[in-house]
Parts: C-alpha cells; structure tokens; sequence
C-alpha cells in the first residue's frame, strides 16, 4: 500500500475513533467495522464493480447493516470519496488507535527458532516494561537471523540478532 494511501487511511480512521465517546463504545464500533469489512469481502466483485454506480452499492451496504448505521455510514464516505478500496487499512488502523485507547502497544518479534510459552511470555513483559503499555506481540520466526531477537515496537527497531552483530562487527574490521 502506498503511504499517501495509508495516511487517508489513517485520517479516515481518527474520523471513525472519534465517534466514540469511551473505550467500550470505540471497542463496539470496531468490532462493527471489522464484522461489516469481512462481510463485505464475500461482495467483493459487487463491491470493486465500476459499472455498478456508488448509491447502488451504498444502498445494498444500508440493506446489510442495517443495525449498524455508523458503520454502513463510514463505508458510505468512503464509496462516496472513491475510497472503498481503503476499507480494510481504516479497520487496521481504528484496531490501532482502539489499542491506544486500551494502553495496548503492538509489537512484532522475529527470531531465528520459534519461542516456548514461557519465552514469549518474557518477551511480552520486557516489551511492556519498555513501552509502559501492556505488549500485543506477534511473533515470526527467521532462520536468517541465525539468533537473538529483532523487536518492532511502533517506529523503534531493538535489533539484538547475530546477524545484525556480524553485521556491525563486519563494518568495524573494514574500516
């Protein structure tokens, strides 16, 4: 996705967020945004049509959430602003600033072998303790990393892996 593409995203869904007015409101528009999206996926060749007009689709995605009349309105704007297309990036990115809300940080945790329970576990409390939010973490294993960990947490990169300490220890005997 294309970054111009994912700021709209990002500014389509702080409109979304703010609608809520507490955490437990903003978690159930979310979970109404996210249900709507993967419904929406099973219209896809409707949805992605340009021969079916705009107020065609905005009238089927009325029919279909019709109990949900926020959310049927946000995809509403965003068909109406040529922008359907930024549907499953806004639902990210609302599940994001939900996280925020709910002091979550998401992490992504890459390591050369996959991690017992206990090490994830450990993983997740020192990311936590780092970022003073309770850690989110995915994890992904890298056979390339030879060992050590490499963590994402937001724009921070903690790159503890051999290969990234060959790496440096490579550049220093060159110079």
């Amino acid at each position: 996705m294309k970054s111009t593409d994912r700021i709209l995203a990002q500014r389509y869904a702080r409109a979304f967020d703010g609608i809520s007015n507490s955490a437990e409101e903003a978690q159930a528009h979310f979970e109404s945004l996210r249900l709507a999206a993967e419904l929406l996926k099973q219209a896809h060749c409707f949805m992605e049509d340009p021969a079916v007009s705009s107020s065609k689709k905005i009238a089927f995605i009325r029919q279909i959430l019709q109990e949900e009349k926020t959310v049927s309105s946000f995809i509403g704007i965003l068909l109406e602003a040529k922008r359907y297309y930024l549907l499953e990036e806004c639902v990210t990115q609302v599940g994001a600033l939900l996280d925020e809300r709910l002091g979550i940080v998401r992490a992504k945790v890459k390591t050369a072998f996959s991690l017992n329970e206990e090490q994830k576990q450990r993983v997740a409390e020192a990311l936590s303790t780092f970022t003073g939010k309770t850690a989110r973490v995915q994890y992904e294993t890298d056979p390339a990393l030879l060992g050590g960990i490499c963590a994402q947490v937001r724009d921070v990169l903690i790159d503890g892996t051999l290969k990234r300490r060959f790496e440096k220890l490579r550049e220093e005997l060159t110079k």
